[in-house]
């Protein structure tokens, strides 16, 4: 009897073991990349249009393996709705261009369901604040020193993915500050507006999730680092959104008898706010995001009933010229007209609803919607929560945890 509490008392500490090296590895993007033919676009060799396999992803079939009676307990019990997505998926991947890569997108769907479904049964959260915490101290500390030395560190930081970077590099993210100009750091991200989005979504989830409550320091601690990664990453759209949403945190939310103190919480967070964004980045950045969206709107206008198929849109994108060097490389900077154009408006129109009716009984749950605003927001100026590893599986753990 002894042995067998034992072996299960074990089994439970691997377990959140694997959890925490889950976690910890999220912000990192080293995978390996396989480019078939539909991988290029004129010529030119895209990572979006790649099929990856991610360390993560190895560490999620760890995690599959061992939670694996989860996994079929839910779908046993929503075993009609998850049919009903699945069929409308694969449909969607065998009327695409390139149904190899409609079914990896596919894949990556399953997978964030799956992570959805082990988050909202895991009860360790100091595993989960202590994981996110350390991850995001390494991110503080390498995007400090991108920042100071402008350029990427390379040597061992490369297994963590962390791509080759320098100031003399065209198409690198870039700012300036009284004329001096330096590289936004990247930390192990694909660009500095997905570190941002990354830690703007978990620095809500930490302040507003009461199970975190209990630990204190390291709630205010993982707060600080995250808030730093924001303001150094500057992501105008983030920061404009961690303004606006601790504002209305602070009002809304937070009870403070004292008005002084109220008052003097929201200008101490729009003065800092605001020093970080008269950083000057790239002029046209606007302009672009307002092409794009153009372009996407109309290439679900000439695909309007099933889209052009899921992971498909640069290779439509690239049919239209666009002036900016590289620039088709992009995908519409807008997650709605980006799964709009991708799935068409009759599998949008059946997600949509069916999200709403899952959603709409958790709106008076503060977390839940102080998470949903941050995707609403930057999902409307940024691809990265449809497009990029580390923040699309991010969704999967929020959303779980918070159910």
């Amino acid at each position: 009897m002894f042995s067998k509490k034992k072996l299960k008392n074990n089994l439970r500490y691997f377990n959140d073991l694997i959890f925490g090296l889950f976690l910890f590895l999220f912000a990192t993007q080293l995978g390996n990349h396989f480019f078939l033919n539909f991988s290029y676009v004129n010529g030119v060799r895209v990572d979006y249009l790649s099929l990856i396999l991610y360390t993560t992803d190895i560490v999620f079939l760890v995690l599959f393996f061992l939670n694996r009676g989860l996994v079929l307990n839910e779908i046993k019990k929503k075993a009609k709705p998850i049919l009903l997505f699945l069929l409308f998926f694969l449909i969607n991947a065998l009327i695409s261009q390139c149904p190899a890569l409609s079914f990896y997108r596919f894949l990556k769907i399953l997978e964030i369901y799956f992570i959805f479904i082990f988050f909202k049964n895991f009860k360790n959260s100091r595993v989960v604040l202590i994981s996110f915490l350390l991850g995001g101290l390494f991110q503080l500390i390498l995007s400090l020193v991108q920042l100071y030395q402008k350029s990427s560190l390379q040597g061992i930081f490369y297994f963590f993915g962390e791509r080759y970077l320098s100031l003399s590099q065209s198409g690198v993210a870039k700012a300036s500050v009284g004329g001096v100009e330096f590289l936004r750091p990247y930390g192990t991200f694909s660009h500095p507006n997905s570190l941002a989005g990354f830690y703007l979504l978990l620095y809500f989830f930490f302040l507003t999730d009461k199970k975190f409550n209990r630990f204190v320091f390291l709630k205010n601690l993982s707060l600080s680092v995250f808030s730093l990664l924001i303001f150094i990453s500057f992501s105008k759209a983030a920061t404009i959104t961690y303004l606006t949403l601790n504002i209305f945190y602070v009002i809304r939310y937070l009870k403070l008898k004292c008005r002084v103190c109220l008052l003097a919480k929201i200008v101490s967070i729009f003065i800092v706010a605001l020093i970080f964004l008269q950083a000057k980045t790239d002029p046209l950045s606007l302009e672009k995001r307002m092409v794009l969206f153009k372009n996407g709107v109309a290439i679900f206008l000439n695909h309007p009933f099933f889209g052009v198929g899921l992971g498909h849109y640069l290779i439509y994108q690239a049919q239209i010229p666009i002036k900016y060097p590289y620039f088709f490389l992009q995908p519409v900077h807008n997650i709605f007209v980006l799964f709009l154009a991708e799935t068409g408006i009759i599998f949008f129109g059946v997600v949509g609803y069916v999200l709403w009716q899952f959603f709409k009984k958790r709106l008076k749950n503060m977390a839940f919607v102080m998470c949903l605003l941050v995707v609403l927001i930057t999902g409307s100026f940024d691809h990265y929560w449809l497009t990029l590893q580390q923040n699309w599986l991010l969704l999967g753990v929020v959303f779980g945890s918070l159910f």
